[in-house]
């Protein structure tokens, strides 16, 4: 799984790539490849971080198609 935020304002869209727990924030790419993996037992306390960094963005959960 890997986590796509779209801008509510802007409508720009990436992907998370890193996370950075001390800075409070998230890396972007906008590559689907480069994105961070997270696992279903992570991804809820990932969104959870991630809408508190960042409310300006919605962020969704993506399946890695193989």
């Amino acid at each position: 799984m890997i986590i796509q935020w779209k801008n509510k304002w802007s409508g720009e869209t990436g992907f998370v790539k890193k996370l950075n727990r001390k800075g409070r924030y998230f890396e972007n790419t906008f590559y689907a490849n480069e994105a961070l993996k997270v696992s279903p037992k992570t991804v809820e306390n990932t969104l959870s971080l991630l809408n508190e960094w960042c409310a300006d963005n919605t962020y969704e959960v993506v399946e890695i198609k193989k």
